[in-house]
C-alpha cells in the first residue's frame, strides 16, 4: 500500500500539470522576425484586456470578445526604417468559433478609424474568408504622415490582422504582407 500512494500522488500531479497546461492555451504563430529582417521586432502574446485596448470603448470591445468566445492571440510589432515599411503590427487571433471571430471581423470591419484615424475603403483584397481592408485617409498637408494599411480577415476559428505603414507602403506591398502573414499562420 505504501509504494501505491506515491504513484497515485505523481499521477495526480502530472494530471495537475497537464490541466495547467490545458488552461492557458499555446499562442498561435504570426509573422515571423524573418519575413521583415532589416526592422526591429518583438513578439506577446496578446489576452483580451491587451486586445480591448485598441478600442475608443475598451469596455465594449472586452465584452464582445468574451462574448465572441476569445482565446488567446499573438502580436509581433516590427519598427525601424526600410525604403517600404517603418512600422508593422501581425497579429494571429483564436476565437472558439467562427461565429466568435466573425463577430470581432464585424467590430474591425465598423471601426477602422478607432486604429488609423481617417480610415478610408483600401484597394487590397485580404486572404481568407470575409476580409476587410482600410488605408488611412491622407489629410493633404501633412508632411510626415505615412501611406497606412490595415486588413483583417478569417481562416475559421481564427483572425489575422495586419497593419503596416512607411514611405513606399502602397497596395501591392502590403497585399504580398498580407498574403505572407497568412501563410505563416496556416
Amino acid at each position: 500500500m505504501r509504494l501505491l500512494l506515491p504513484a497515485v500522488l505523481l499521477l495526480l500531479a502530472a494530471a495537475a500539470c497537464g490541466a495547467e497546461e490545458a488552461a492557458s492555451p499555446a499562442a498561435p504563430t504570426t509573422l515571423p522576425a524573418a519575413a521583415l529582417p532589416e526592422l526591429d521586432s518583438r513578439a506577446r502574446t496578446l489576452d483580451a484586456a491587451s486586445l480591448a485596448d485598441d478600442a475608443f470603448e475598451p469596455d465594449a470591445l472586452a465584452a464582445l470578445l468574451s462574448e465572441g468566445g476569445y482565446v488567446t492571440g499573438r502580436e509581433r510589432e516590427f519598427s525601424g526604417k526600410t525604403a517600404t515599411f517603418d512600422h508593422v503590427v501581425a497579429r494571429t487571433l483564436v476565437f472558439e468559433s467562427r461565429d466568435g471571430a466573425e463577430a470581432y471581423l464585424g467590430w474591425v470591419r465598423g471601426h477602422g478609424d478607432e486604429v488609423l484615424g481617417r480610415a478610408a475603403p483600401a484597394k487590397v483584397v485580404p486572404p481568407g474568408e470575409g476580409g476587410v481592408a482600410f488605408t488611412l485617409e491622407r489629410c493633404g498637408t501633412c508632411k510626415k504622415e505615412l501611406p497606412t494599411f490595415l486588413a483583417a480577415w478569417r481562416r475559421e476559428a481564427t483572425v489575422l490582422t495586419l497593419l503596416a505603414a512607411g514611405d513606399g507602403a502602397d497596395a501591392a506591398s502590403f497585399s504580398a504582407l498580407a498574403h505572407e502573414l497568412d501563410e505563416a499562420a496556416a
